[in-house]
């Protein structure tokens, strides 16, 4: 018999919750305008970048950062766990297909060292996004960030954002609810890959299912509340420093001279 549980690899909404609401460290202190520019600059560099020195250079920045806004690195460790898998799924069979010097053959297989090069790269730049994302997040209060993404995309597709945000949350909350249930009543005490493969499908398709009843709920409670497609954001965001704008600066043109120059 084999006990598995999953449970401490979902995200904490409450504990992200309150890291973002009553955090105190200079990143905290940071203009959230600053952060949020830094976002798509650090997407467009992971796009581009395949260097592996200029990859691991970013990840050890973002980890620092991370850990100066004074954050639980155990639980990053834990909350990177599910979204790397994903990527591995994915790239475990996409790197056999990549031509080069070979390591393994077996018929018309073969697994190459560019092949293995761009498994790890997929994984180091997985794991920047999730870092960077969680940083952003446990960083910022949900109110800022309401009114970012509010005054940033056009109508419709701010509140499409802002609601796809709010519905992963209630998802990843029925997920959690689901799997702190099956636990109690001793569900997660299971033999077999095929059997718990199985089980584990279940659990989320139940979960996901659950959180489409959530949200049908929720939109019912916001029409009643006189919600009519706009969702306005009363709360005043601090501008960035001037040195958020030499950062965001900095960093833009760096990632043009990567680009442009081809160094990366």
């Amino acid at each position: 018999m084999t006990v598995l549980v999953f449970e401490k690899h979902l995200p904490d909404l409450g504990l992200i919750t309150h890291y973002s609401e009553f955090g105190n460290s200079w990143v905290h202190k940071v203009s959230p305008w600053t952060k949020a520019a830094l976002l798509p600059v650090i997407i467009f560099d992971l796009t581009i970048v395949s260097n592996m020195e200029l990859l691991l250079a970013m990840l050890l920045v973002v980890v620092l950062i991370y850990l100066l806004a004074n954050l639980p690195l155990s639980l990053l460790a834990y909350w990177c766990t599910l979204p790397v898998f994903f990527v591995l799924s994915i790239a475990f069979v996409l790197m056999w297909a990549v031509p080069g010097s070979s390591l393994i053959t077996y018929g018309p297989i073969q697994l190459t060292s560019q092949g293995v090069a761009f498994l790890v790269i997929l994984v180091v730049r997985t794991l920047i996004g999730v870092v960077y994302s969680l940083m952003l997040l446990m960083t910022t209060k949900y109110n800022y960030l309401t009114h970012i993404v509010s005054r940033v995309l056009p109508s419709p597709l701010n509140q499409i954002a802002l609601l796809t945000y709010r519905f992963i949350l209630l998802t990843l909350d029925r997920l959690k609810m689901t799997v702190t249930a099956m636990e109690t009543r001793g569900g997660f005490t299971i033999s077999g890959l095929k059997k718990g493969g199985k089980f584990y499908g279940s659990v989320f398709a139940l979960a996901f299912i659950r959180s489409f009843d959530k949200a049908e709920r929720v939109a019912k409670a916001m029409e009643s509340r006189a919600y009519d497609g706009r969702l306005i954001s009363s709360y005043s965001v601090p501008g960035p420093s001037h040195g958020g704008y030499a950062l965001v600066l900095f960093t833009a043109l760096a990632s043009a001279c990567f680009y442009f120059w081809g160094r990366f």
